[in-house]
Formats: C-alpha cells, structure tokens, sequence
C-alpha cells in the first residue's frame, strides 16, 4: 500500500505566518531604539524657547497655603535679566510691583517704604508668606525647564509640549498650549509643593523686540 505524504504546500502558511511574526519582531525591536517623534523635537523646541528672553505675559495669579488664599492679576514684562511684575488684586494693600535683575528686587508699594532683597522670590515670601520662584518661572511660563543645574524630571504631551515638570521642589502642570507667534506657549500652570499650590492662567502673551 503507497505511503502518503502531506503535500508541501501545506506547509507553507506556517512558513509565511512565521516569516511575518519574525519580521514584526525585527520591526519592534528597532522601534524600541528610536526616540519618539516628539522627543526628537523637544530640543530645539527647548533652545528655540529658551532664546526667547524679551516678553511680556499678562493673566491671574491665584495661590492657596495653610496661612492664607489669595489671588491678583498679574502683568510680568521680561527683558532679558531684567525683571518688572505688576500685581493687583484683593490682597496686599493695592498695586504691588517687583521688579529688578539678577542681583538684586525691589518690592513698591504705594503709601510704604520700598523693600529690597537679592532676589525676587525673597520680596514674594514676605507678601504672600511663601516663596513664588520668580526665577524658575521666567522658564516654566514658556513651558520649558529652568536652566539651572538641578534635576528636572519631564513628561510630555502628545504633541511634544511640556505635560509634567518636577523642578526645584515643585510639581508643575501645563496645559492650554496655543500658538504665539512661531513658538507654542502654555495658557495654564499649576504648581504644588507641600501645602502651597499656585495656578497661573496666562491670558495674553505677547513677544518682544523681534523674539520668537
């Protein structure tokens, strides 16, 4: 009696299904080795920001601490080290106003002595009871890090725009993003450390002198 044999074509699908699956592998395994499009773009997105050192943000500033709640309007003008923030609101006695460089802030107000300090976040602690890194912020309103050497922990969105930010202590959200000129820049910031939290809506933004 002839002996069968399974044709050999039979064999074939699994040949095929075993070709793709060592194909798809492959593939995989390449995927795994390139950075995702939008991390390849962060950093000139970051250097792009980072050059952008004249501008002026106008929105609202509101912050909640174990002493007090408290919230003002805020318009931050920013040319180069040089800073100049007007706050106005319910807190405080009237308008306040910072402003100065990298060595030194002075805190005005009207009807009382100006005060000085070495730095920004200093003048805020004595107004608010808590320190708003004024420094940090001049990067984080652009939604980029501080360029400062201190770990920065980053997550980002889909579309490659800062999402997360773990920076000097703080827990930072972004989101809102919208084109300003050629650059994409944050609406909302929301910040946490311990028991303080700040949100900073940023209603207008406006880029100056030629910048980005």
């Amino acid at each position: 009696m002839p002996r069968h044999f399974a044709p050999r074509a039979t064999l074939l699908p699994w040949v095929a299904r075993l070709a793709v699956l060592a194909l798809a592998l492959a593939i995989a395994g390449c995927a795994t080795r390139l950075p995702a499009p939008e991390t390849r773009a962060w950093t000139p997105h970051q250097q792009a920001l980072l050059a952008m050192r004249h501008w002026q943000l106008e929105g609202k500033l509101g912050y909640r601490s174990p002493e007090q709640n408290g919230s003002a309007l805020i318009r931050w003008t920013q040319n180069n080290d040089a800073f100049d923030l007007h706050l106005s609101g319910p807190f405080g006695a009237g308008a306040t106003r910072i402003s100065g460089d990298g060595q030194l802030a002075v805190l005005r107000q009207q009807g009382r002595d100006d005060i000085r300090a070495p730095s920004a976040g200093e003048l805020t602690e004595w107004l608010f009871g808590w320190e708003l890194p004024v420094a940090q912020m001049t990067a984080w309103v652009k939604g980029i890090p501080a360029p400062e050497p201190r770990a920065a922990q980053v997550t980002l969105n889909a579309t490659g725009q800062l999402e997360r930010l773990e920076q000097a202590g703080w827990q930072l959200q972004f989101d809102r993003f919208h084109p300003v000129g050629a650059q994409v820049l944050p609406g909302r910031i929301k910040g946490t450390r311990g028991d303080v939290a700040f949100t900073l809506v940023i209603k207008a933004w406006q880029p100056m002198d030629g910048t980005p």
